[in-house]
């Protein structure tokens, strides 16, 4: 019990801490059979008076390659805060959405649903430079210790001139805690300079750093390489 309050007060340490604590993400994995037929489902629903007044930034995107998982594509909600979340999560019981869902249970098959919370974000957020990202889902045992690591790995990456796209680092909020507690992100604007950045990272004095002091606090569940569909509400 001691040890689950000390881990819960260290993840709030990091929340108020970080770069940029608010907001959350939310993802929804499928197994899609028919991925036209689903883009297509998703460019109607998304063109409609519900879509239009979602309250979130909506991203597909198919995953490239992604292990022993059996999804194929996952939408990713990407709300600013608690009162966009909750907008978002209660208008699934609207009867448009519930169409949507009806229509798509043909070839779409939910695999996993989670929200994170947003703990640190930076670099460049412009969509031509995320049409690939990076994701690496772990446990971590100590939050804070992480947290303080990532950022200084980062921001060494930044000054050396090798960060492509956006990165982050989120907590799990919702989900299942036994598969990974955090997940970590680099954007990049091709499969091509996502592969580049991360040979430069792996083999960079500020990683061999990071590597050592992480060491013991987190393992790394599974890494996964995703890239973008459509976005949808970005402006």
């Amino acid at each position: 019990m001691k040890k689950f309050i000390y881990s819960f007060l260290a993840l709030f340490f990091v929340i108020s801490q970080s770069i940029s604590a608010a907001g959350y993400i939310a993802t929804y994995s499928l197994n899609v059979s028919n991925p036209a037929a689903y883009v297509e489902a998703m460019d109607e629903l998304m063109d409609s008076d519900w879509g239009k007044s979602f309250p979130a930034v909506v991203n597909l995107h198919q995953y490239v390659f992604n292990g022993y998982d059996d999804a194929t594509h996952t939408v990713v909600l990407n709300y600013e805060d608690t009162e966009s979340l909750g907008k978002g999560t209660e208008s699934f019981s609207s009867p448009v959405f519930q169409k949507f869902l009806s229509k798509t249970s043909e070839f779409a098959e939910p695999v996993e649903q989670s929200l994170n919370m947003k703990l640190i974000s930076g670099g460049n957020s412009e969509p031509e430079n995320n049409q690939v990202y990076t994701v690496y889902r772990m446990k971590v045992d100590d939050p804070a210790a992480y947290a303080k690591a990532y950022s200084k790995v980062t921001k060494a990456q930044e000054d050396a001139g090798n960060v492509a796209g956006s990165y982050g680092l989120r907590a799990q909020m919702g989900g299942s805690v036994n598969y990974y507690t955090h997940y970590a992100f680099t954007g990049a604007g091709s499969m091509k300079e996502a592969m580049e950045s991360t040979e430069t990272l792996y083999s960079s004095d500020s990683f061999a750093e990071f590597s050592k002091e992480v060491d013991g606090n987190r393992e790394v569940r599974n890494i996964s390489i995703i890239s973008s569909i459509k976005v949808y509400n970005s402006n």
